[in-house]
């Protein structure tokens, strides 16, 4: 049961988290959702980020992120109380490093490495810059390989407050 419930939770976090951040991409300017995480050949070729689209940024990534540290939380709750208040912390790590794993892997594979790098459709280029300035994947995955050890820990605090609580 707890296995079912962690892929469930795992699949329907990944769904959300990238299907946002493509809608984002589709209805939006890359100057807004893509600036901060383009290679520096990219940035190198436009101007910086105006106030407004830091601001309309932020205002957009909100949501995202609410969500993305929200759900592991509950869900984790949720899991512990399916289970009859207790939760060992294995499974409540397990349950939130699927999350984690799950959105990685959209994030990275269908959005980064698919869209951006191999599609490299209009929606996502930076006028002033052209298909090529986004074939390097090496960057995403440099930037996903740095957030690995900050996920891990959040995955880990999360899990030990579950447990404790």
């Amino acid at each position: 049961m707890a296995i079912q419930r962690i892929i469930t939770y795992g699949l329907f976090y990944g769904l959300v988290v990238t299907g946002y951040l493509f809608l984002v991409m589709i209805t939006f300017s890359p100057r807004v959702w893509g600036y901060k995480d383009y290679p520096d050949v990219v940035k190198a070729k436009v101007s910086p980020q105006t106030r407004r689209e830091k601001i309309l940024a932020a205002l957009i990534g909100l949501p995202w992120f609410a969500f993305v540290l929200g759900f592991p939380v509950l869900s984790t709750f949720a899991l512990k109380a399916a289970l009859g208040g207790e939760i060992t912390f294995a499974t409540a790590f397990l349950n939130v490093a699927v999350q984690f794993l799950f959105s990685t892997i959209g994030d990275l594979v269908l959005l980064d490495w698919l869209v951006i790098s191999k599609i490299t459709p209009r929606f996502a280029i930076i006028s002033g810059t052209t298909k090529e300035d986004y074939k390097d994947f090496s960057h995403h995955f440099k930037g996903h390989a740095k957030a690995a050890v900050p996920i891990i820990v959040l995955c880990l605090i999360i899990a030990g407050i579950a447990c404790w609580l």
